[in-house]
């Protein structure tokens, strides 16, 4: 029985690798944006995000996958600004994430899952991916660690992200700091992601 979804995952993988190749060089990124508040007077206004919606799961149907590292903080580290709804992530999740996408970088291929230390000068892609158990609208927020306060205000968009993998990315233009990255089902938060812009 282990053999046989052993090979049923694999199977999976590789039909998924091949599909989304194919769809990547077919159709490419749709973008829309999400939020379009300025940061500061003397910064760019709010890049647009790229969504990709990644077909199928290398996840066997009973696994879950929660990245604590985005949702609870670590002893060591600092606390949260808030803490996610546990319940509403088990329910609309089964992975979420943030990672990077470096210079000349293609999702879903050089994605570096967990990295948080980003530049700004636009060419990091910060990315939230994550696989859906149905289907949700997400909003966004980042929020300034220093400052205590949003730099980009909560924001829905404007698409409705279909059950399965997904991958939402934006380069990174925003001043140096600490920051968080929150995500929301409605008004039920789901996801904080902590994660630094160095010059």
């Amino acid at each position: 029985m282990k053999i046989r979804n052993f090979i049923i995952n694999i199977i999976k993988y590789v039909l998924t690798t091949l599909l989304i190749f194919n769809l990547i060089s077919l159709v490419g990124c749709t973008s829309f944006n999400v939020a379009s508040s300025t940061f500061s007077e003397t910064t760019e206004q709010s890049q647009p995000l790229a969504m990709n919606t990644i077909a199928g799961s290398a996840l066997g149907e009973d696994e879950i996958s929660i990245d604590t590292s985005s949702s609870v903080a670590k002893a060591e580290d600092r606390k949260l600004s808030e803490q996610p709804d546990i319940d509403t992530f088990k329910e609309y999740f089964r992975e979420l994430g943030l990672g990077k996408l470096p210079e000349n970088g293609q999702l879903p291929f050089d994605l570096k899952k967990d990295d948080n230390i980003f530049v700004s000068n636009g060419e990091n892609q910060l990315v939230i991916y994550g696989e859906l158990l149905k289907d949700a609208k997400l909003s966004n927020a980042i929020y300034d660690l220093n400052a205590k306060n949003n730099i980009r205000d909560k924001a829905e968009s404007p698409i409705l992200i279909k059950k399965g993998g997904f991958v939402i990315s934006e380069p990174v233009k925003i001043p140096p700091g600490k920051y968080e990255y929150k995500i929301w089902i409605g008004d039920k938060l789901v996801g904080v992601f902590p994660f630094e812009v160095k010059p």
